[in-house]
């Protein structure tokens, strides 16, 4: 079993955004981390809202690499299951290449594309 870590990212961006966008801003990150990992086992993910989503449910995982100006920013990674998707990101976790590998180790083979 690996416990999911997120990186919290609240700086001056962050309230700034929190104020311009009338509090919605931290309404919808919220959302987001509910939906997104807190323990991977062997059978099962485990979703922060309580959701268990088993590895065989998952139907297509999208890879994309984000680039800004030619700079590469991050790897992000969409889990496409029956209920939604669920993203991950290399740089929102810690130990993110143990996360990602054991995901990327339990998803049905065919669901991948690369």
């Amino acid at each position: 079993m690996i416990e999911v870590r997120l990186i919290e990212k609240k700086g001056c961006a962050w309230v700034a955004g929190s104020v311009f966008s009338l509090g919605l801003l931290p309404l919808f990150a919220a959302r987001q981390t509910q939906r997104s990992p807190e323990r991977l086992t062997v059978d099962e993910m485990i979703l922060r809202n309580g959701t268990c989503i088993p590895w065989g449910q998952f139907t297509r995982v999208t890879i994309t690499e984000v680039y800004l100006n030619r700079r590469y920013i991050r790897t992000q990674y969409a889990l496409k299951y029956p209920g939604g998707t669920v993203l991950l990101a290399n740089d929102a976790m810690y130990d993110a290449d143990r996360v990602i590998q054991f995901v990327l180790d339990h998803v049905p083979p065919e669901a991948l594309q690369r």
